[in-house]
């Protein structure tokens, strides 16, 4: 579900977008199918899915006269069903991932960049191209939504560093880190730091023998950050007035004549037309309405749009919205809990930037499913908490402790 990876085996959207959309029937017929084998909560959110999607259906044969006028409907609404697949596979096998997943996306990107990025450059200036794909379309060569997952090897090599104090895991670190600074995303940039700030928070509130660490870490940044800043300067004044120019444009979102500006256009459009139709949004009529703003899209393409939180409330009102960022939602509310591991605090500090990117970009599907593994993360965490918890009365038998600790995992 990777879009570059994807890309480095079939390197054409119409064949990668079939093979996601295939595969999505597949997941959701897989759910249903193991419906039984999921935790309530899991079997409350494939049911309001599945609910949502017959309201759907009976919609689309009276006002369309199709079964499902349009199939978008389905993909906005299946990250839900993805999130709690991802998280039932996980907890089917006792997975492990977060590790491999850090290397994956690292080792993914440098083969991709290895391949594609020969054309990699500063330049904002738009490039024509036959098929897009998972390229952003100018100099920066990936889409901002791939650039997004770098944030979690960051996150892993930055937490190896502090845990172990190894060379090459801060090495590795500073790679990630130049690697979200060289493609200029502003999304992911302010996503990057947001994720950064949830993770020294979270860090040094479970653990706090890492808080002088974390503060020695941040102390010898900011001199590092200063020394490079004048040597740069100096050397090449024009890059540090450029990237100091992008990034004063985070915190001036409505500039004119920028992407940030359109979004906010798009925002305050869709909004007074969301409140036309709150409850369960324009759903099929919304997808073939004529776009308000531009007008370069072909008919009945939808509306394409820039945020995750419009895109909701447009399409599926707030019925929808609630289903599909209650998780979000949740891990907020998580994050408050007693006890969390290193892996869930970077796992969960990489999904709550997601909060902030939404902002900016629609999700990738992708995402969601690094939102069904935090959530398996958390769900071990209270799992080994409970089990401790048993094992230290005493006044229970071994059987008794054996039966306890299979239902609290159930």
């Amino acid at each position: 579900m990777e879009p570059i990876f994807s890309w480095l085996f079939t390197p054409v959207s119409t064949i990668v977008q079939s093979h996601q959309k295939i595969a999505s029937f597949v997941i959701f017929g897989y759910m249903l199918f193991y419906l039984p084998k999921l935790s309530p909560r899991e079997r409350i959110y494939v049911g309001i899915v599945t609910v949502l999607l017959i309201r759907l259906v009976f919609e689309s044969l009276f006002v369309f006269g199709t079964v499902f006028q349009q199939l978008t409907m389905f993909y906005i609404l299946f990250p839900v069903v993805y999130t709690v697949f991802i998280k039932f596979v996980c907890r089917s096998f006792d997975l492990d991932l977060l590790e491999f997943v850090a290397k994956f996306y690292l080792l993914t990107y440098i083969v991709f960049m290895a391949i594609y990025g020969r054309n990699f450059s500063f330049s904002l200036d738009q490039i024509e191209m036959d098929d897009y794909g998972p390229f952003s379309g100018d100099g920066r060569t990936i889409h901002a939504s791939s650039i997004l997952m770098m944030i979690i090897p960051f996150l892993w090599y930055l937490n190896r560093f502090i845990t172990t104090r190894k060379i090459g895991s801060l090495l590795i670190f500073i790679l990630c880190f130049i690697i979200i600074l060289i493609h200029q995303h502003r999304s992911v940039w302010s996503s990057a730091i947001f994720s950064l700030m949830i993770y020294f928070f979270l860090t040094m509130r479970y653990n706090n023998k890492t808080a002088p660490r974390i503060w020695n870490l941040l102390f010898g940044s900011i001199i590092i950050v200063f020394f490079v800043y004048i040597f740069i300067s100096n050397m090449f004044p024009g890059i540090t007035d450029f990237f100091a120019d992008r990034f004063s444009e985070i915190f001036d979102p409505g500039k004119e004549e920028s992407t940030g500006r359109f979004r906010v256009e798009q925002r305050e459009t869709y909004f007074k037309l969301f409140l036309e139709r709150p409850i369960f949004g324009w759903t099929f009529e919304g997808f073939e309405m004529d776009n308000p703003l531009v007008d370069w899209w072909p008919k009945y393409s939808g509306q394409h749009f820039h945020e995750s939180y419009m895109e909701m409330l447009f399409y599926q009102g707030i019925v929808g919205f609630f289903v599909k960022f209650s998780f979000l939602f949740y891990l907020i509310y998580k994050a408050t809990s007693k006890k969390l591991t290193e892996q869930t605090i970077i796992i969960l500090s990489f999904c709550l930037s997601g909060l902030l990117f939404s902002f900016s970009y629609v999700l990738p599907l992708i995402y969601w499913g690094h939102v069904g593994l935090c959530l398996y993360y958390i769900e071990k965490d209270e799992a080994g908490e409970n089990e401790v918890d048993m094992n230290n009365d005493e006044k229970l038998l071994p059987r008794q402790k054996r039966a306890l600790r299979e239902i609290s995992y159930n």
